[in-house]
């Protein structure tokens, strides 16, 4: 009897240890499931707030007009900072000139694009971006064709053809690096894709060329440009820590 009483009271005891084991490990699963992770710092809001300009020119247009004979082309390019966002302006000049066996034809007018782009470089204080955006872009100019002709009456002839106040549009998605080579001096190539080209007001003939998108036979191209820009600080920027 003694016996039997012994191991009902051992268990029991061994009973009662075991469910304070397992209560106590389902406490330490529940803590686990409860531990979460802690929230991302929000950006104050002083962050967006513009801290400088940066003004710079294409280098490639500049070498097409010391290399080549056809075009004079200007551009310059400005872009302000909001944070990690920057909103991009430029603005160029072109002249086109060429001609051939029996035609001529020549092109003056002008373009813009705007648009904003988002930097992926989070914790850089020198300003170097990797950006990625969209830009809208327009060109007004007027462009001249004259060719010659033969009538079958009257012999040959020069026939002059004239479109004037052209426009075009376009957008564009771009990418973009900048580098600073010197204090507040950077480098830095844009990888555009042009997209929708649409030409109004070409009346006398079809447009040939496009200030600031090239030949107007394509709809959608792409193009490359490499600027040389300096920054006017006003402010200085601020970054956000990394996590750790």
């Amino acid at each position: 009897m003694r016996l039997i009483l012994s191991c009902l009271f051992f268990s029991l005891i061994s009973f009662s240890m075991f469910g304070q084991r397992t209560g106590s490990n389902a406490e330490i699963d529940s803590a686990e499931q409860k531990i979460v992770e802690p929230e991302r710092p929000k950006v104050p809001k002083s962050f967006y707030i513009p801290t400088g300009v940066r003004i710079g020119t294409d280098l490639v247009a500049l070498g097409v007009n010391v290399f080549g004979n056809n075009r004079q082309r200007y551009e310059f390019q400005a872009d302000v900072d909001f944070h990690r966002i920057y909103l991009v302006g430029s603005y160029g000049i072109n002249q086109y000139q060429i001609s051939g066996e029996g035609f001529e034809y020549s092109n003056d007018g002008n373009y813009f694009r705007i648009g904003l782009e988002a930097d992926f470089l989070k914790f850089d204080p020198d300003h170097n971006t990797l950006t990625f955006g969209l830009r809208y872009a327009r060109a007004n100019y007027s462009e001249n064709l004259t060719t010659n002709m033969t009538s079958p009456i009257y012999g040959p002839y020069a026939e002059n053809l004239n479109n004037d106040a052209v426009s075009a549009r376009w957008f564009e998605m771009t990418t973009s690096l900048r580098v600073m080579i010197l204090k507040n001096l950077y480098m830095g190539y844009t990888f555009r894709i042009q997209l929708n080209r649409k030409v109004f007001n070409a009346s006398e003939f079809s447009s040939y060329d496009i200030p600031g998108f090239g030949r107007a036979e394509f709809k959608n191209r792409w193009t490359f440009n490499y600027y040389l820009t300096y920054r006017i600080p006003w402010k200085e920027k601020q970054v956000m820590e990394r996590s750790r």
